[in-house]
């Protein structure tokens, strides 16, 4: 679903700004999140459960770290959040283009090519991925606290607008 469609202006949008703004304000996230959710699964159904489940073990990365009390516990948490964070984007992004080279590579040497299945692009990884990584330096420099619950951390993370 893509933000100039008319499914999305003509029909989803209309819904979730009236279920959004009927319900009680405690539920206002939940709302959010599920509609985030929805409207990513509508474009990349597959990717829904890798970008939700980084998400989930980075807030826990980032709390861990955020009440750490020694510097060097501190930095190898963020260091695991940003590495698996660049870790994905690198492997969706560019894990094509590495099999590729090598097999060009190999076959110039006259060297069997590797067997690939080629690895499809998860909608919005590059923006994600830059969003966690901003979040969890912010919370190691203490610009920000780190948020209280997974919940908010989705919505934060996969808010659609």
């Amino acid at each position: 679903m893509i933000f100039s469609s008319s499914l999305f202006l003509l029909y989803f949008l209309p819904i979730f700004l009236l279920v959004y703004h009927l319900v009680s304000a405690k539920f206002k996230n939940w709302i959010l999140l599920l509609a985030s959710l929805f409207f990513y699964s509508w474009g990349a159904p597959k990717f829904v459960f890798v970008v939700v489940g980084s998400v989930i073990i980075d807030f826990y990365i980032i709390n861990a770290m955020h009440k750490s009390q020694i510097k060097k516990s501190k930095l190898l948490l963020l260091t695991l959040s940003v590495s698996i964070n660049l870790g994905l984007l690198i492997y969706f992004k560019y894990a094509n283009f590495f099999v590729e080279n090598l097999n060009g590579l190999l076959s110039s040497f006259g060297a069997n090519n590797m067997k690939w299945t080629s690895v499809a692009l998860p909608i919005g990884i590059s923006f994600y991925t830059f969003q966690t990584l901003t979040y969890s330096i912010d919370v190691f420099r203490k610009v920000h606290k780190p948020l209280k619950n997974p919940q908010q951390y989705l919505v934060y993370i996969m808010m659609f607008p």
